[in-house]
């Protein structure tokens, strides 16, 4: 007798009446069924035990279809016989969200049984609710890979514990990361233990979800005891100035004099320098213009460059650091970038940080048209360079959203060696 039922009419039926006893929890509702063909009413109309010719629309409840199985000589509910006829058991929408609640509790009663502190357990319970710092990465992760999730958090809260217990003793990330897992890279932002241990140290030191910059999670590791490397963050200068009473003194002295460049990592930053207060400090996007302008300063003999400094596209944690000590001694950073929405947030966030210590430097109007060739500005680009708003020069954005090309400093090198 199923043979029968495999007809299309009789699957589209039961395909349908299937689909709403899942969505409405039983044996409520009704199907309709367009477009039927004078052979399918024919067969319908048997199968109802009514008359269904010249009706291309059949409306039936999901109650005349029981009772007709019911009265049928299979002797069972439409509940019993979708199940037969499918061959697979069939599960309500309430009782499949039923499941993963369930799944979900579990979950976290797993999780709290390795929790070792007050803190961790009071962030789980906050995440079980769905308010806690990171809900939604851990719910993602865990939609991904349930038994994976439970490990990494697990983890993330051994973490939590120990940091929470050992108050702020130094350590690097590499190591403790290691320590943890045995891979001194788990605590990346780009691997789901950094990401989770992110929000979990939010919630150990009561910070806003804010600031998702590198830099802003380098402070919040810091402040919980954990350092970065501080050698591969690094920043390249040329010509700065210090105290003669700074101990490194002598150091840019020396390179000053042969315009040699220094590669300044995190680390040396980290010691107080006694800058020389007030400089005129420029700053470039690129390194190969960094380059060029010393090249042109070179060929000058008996002229000096002034302090130059390379961002290398989104300054580093270096070159920030190096810039807000600058600022702090009163140095004013010229800034000079690519025109291009790259280009632009980078200064944009330059000079919202520095005030009044930033100047923009040939990034106006002028010297946007005076350079003849760029590139064509792609769909996407144009529309993110729409919403950019440009403090310093009202007309910038409007005058390269009417050029449609990007204008790079490799363009203008020449005007950034006379302009400073």
């Amino acid at each position: 007798m199923l043979d029968y039922f495999r007809q299309p009419c009789f699957e589209k039926l039961f395909t349908q009446a299937r689909k709403k006893i899942k969505s409405f929890n039983g044996l409520r509702g009704k199907v309709v069924l367009d477009h039927l063909s004078p052979q399918e009413q024919d067969l319908l109309g048997g199968f109802l035990g009514r008359n269904c010719l010249g009706k291309t629309r059949l409306t039936i409840t999901l109650a005349e279809i029981d009772q007709v199985i019911q009265n049928s000589s299979l002797e069972m509910g439409l509940y019993d016989f979708l199940e037969l006829y499918f061959g697979e058991k069939i599960i309500t929408n309430q009782e499949t969200s039923e499941a993963r609640s369930r799944q979900w509790e579990e979950f976290f009663a797993k999780l709290h049984r390795t929790a070792g502190t007050p803190c961790t357990k009071d962030w789980l319970n906050q995440l079980l609710q769905g308010t806690g710092r990171g809900y939604r990465t851990l719910l993602g992760l865990y939609r991904q890979d349930p038994r994976n999730t439970l490990a990494e958090v697990s983890l993330c809260l051994k973490a939590l514990d120990y940091l929470a217990d050992h108050g702020r003793q130094k350590t690097r990330i590499p190591v403790f990361a290691a320590s943890l897992t045995g891979d001194p890279h788990a605590l990346d932002q780009d691997n789901p233990l950094g990401r989770l241990l992110y929000y979990g140290l939010q919630h150990l030191l009561n910070k806003p979800e804010a600031d998702y910059t590198a830099e802003g999670k380098r402070a919040l590791f810091r402040e919980a005891g954990l350092e970065e490397d501080d050698v591969s963050s690094n920043v390249i200068v040329a010509g700065l100035k210090v105290c003669m009473d700074d101990p490194r003194f002598a150091v840019f002295e020396s390179t000053n004099k042969t315009l040699s460049p220094l590669v300044l990592p995190l680390r040396f930053l980290e010691i107080p320098t006694r800058w020389q207060p007030e400089q005129m400090v420029y700053m470039v996007e690129n390194p190969a213009v960094f380059s060029a302008i010393l090249d042109a300063f070179q060929h000058r003999q008996g002229i000096h460059s002034p302090p130059l400094i390379c961002g290398s596209g989104q300054p580093s944690v270096a070159a920030l650091t190096l810039l807000d000590q600058l600022a702090q001694a009163g140095c004013i950073i010229n800034y000079s970038g690519d025109f291009d929405v790259k280009g632009l947030e980078i200064a944009l966030r330059l000079a919202q940080r520095y005030g009044q210590n930033f100047r923009p430097w040939c990034f106006d109007v002028k010297t946007y048209l005076g350079v003849s060739k760029g590139k064509t500005i792609d769909p996407d680009q144009f529309n993110s360079l729409r919403k950019l708003e440009v403090p310093w020069d009202k007309k910038l954005v409007d005058t390269m959203l009417e050029k449609r090309i990007f204008v790079y400093q490799e363009s203008f090198v020449e005007k950034l060696f006379k302009n400073n």
